[in-house]
């Protein structure tokens, strides 16, 4: 019984964090907003295209009326979390259709996009890790060390374009403007995968490194118990928490950290729809995106602390 309490409160200690956290980003989201240069009533007024000519100063007072700007910063900031958190993010300025239609229509391409670099990176990178930590300092250590160290220097954005003249216009293996369905994909995919397993390798490599050289693996030589089994039955079993907390960080990093990919690869997803709501000032959408990468973070990082405490009993029962 007490270690079933002691489980439950730091799952409610979490979500009261996952709360805090949430609160805060969306208050910082929402101020920036709400103090940028440009009248969120002018921009609507102006339409997509802003060509609509000379908005009056009356049409502008009356449009800021009808958007609640003209109310106190808290109260205009209560009632747009109010309506968030039923599901409400406005509508867009651009559009003029909700927020949140807008990124479920644009979700599917990103969601798909996120899962299989995620599971390709996970197969790729964490048997090639324990790879590079049992054969440490040689020649296929050397080797991942150098493609490691190639992947991470060399930025996402002149990776794609590398892969957009060669694979696009040299290859002519798919179009520039990225195709619907799977074959659009490859490309950001590889691209993603790549960025990703070039670190995700090294950080295997080094949790570990940093496992075997505890003493119970001292310990257990001493004994005359094998390597292998030392490794596969200790050493991997106390990697396992450590090693699903860094997967965490690249799931949030391929569901909001993929903005640029998607925008060079012209992949119709929610990294085209934040560059586009950016590009128009759709302050609306904006905060919408932002609201999304911040919800779809804390849920995995719930869902990995939860699945921590199941693996490894030390952080399901030890202090918070």
């Amino acid at each position: 019984m007490g270690r079933a309490a002691a489980f439950l409160g730091r799952i409610c200690s979490h979500i009261l964090q996952f709360a805090v956290v949430l609160f805060g980003v969306t208050l910082l989201t929402f101020s920036i907003m709400h103090f940028s240069p440009k009248n969120p009533a002018e921009l609507w007024l102006a339409g997509p295209d802003g060509n609509v000519g000379t908005v009056s100063e009356e049409a502008i007072r009356e449009q800021e009326r009808i958007m609640g700007l003209d109310r106190p910063f808290a109260e205009q900031y209560l009632s747009w979390l109010s309506d968030a958190l039923r599901g409400d993010l406005g509508l867009s300025y651009t559009s003029k259709k909700p927020v949140s239609e807008e990124i479920l229509s644009h979700m599917g391409p990103t969601l798909e996009m996120t899962f299989i670099s995620l599971g390709i990176t996970v197969a790729v990178s964490v048997p090639l890790g324990i790879l590079c930590a049992v054969y440490r300092d040689r020649a296929i250590d050397n080797i991942l060390r150098i493609y490691s160290f190639v992947g991470i220097s060399v930025p996402s954005f002149v990776l794609s374009l590398i892969f957009l003249w060669v694979f696009c216009i040299k290859l002519n293996f798919v179009s520039v403007i990225a195709p619907d369905g799977i074959k659009g994909l490859i490309l950001p995919i590889s691209v993603l995968v790549i960025q990703c397993s070039a670190k995700m390798i090294r950080q295997v490599r080094a949790i570990v490194l940093e496992q075997m050289g505890q003493p119970y693996v001292d310990g257990a030589i001493i004994r005359g118990v094998g390597m292998r089994d030392i490794l596969f039955m200790h050493v991997l079993k106390n990697c396992a928490a450590p090693v699903l907390t860094c997967v965490s960080i690249y799931v949030g990093i391929f569901l909001g950290g993929s903005t640029v990919i998607e925008g060079i690869f012209s992949v119709n997803g929610l990294g085209k729809l934040a560059v586009s709501a950016v590009n128009n000032l759709d302050y609306n959408m904006i905060q919408g995106f932002v609201l999304w990468c911040a919800v779809s973070y804390l849920i995995v990082n719930l869902a990995v602390d939860i699945l921590s405490a199941l693996i490894d009993p030390r952080i399901k029962y030890g202090r918070m």
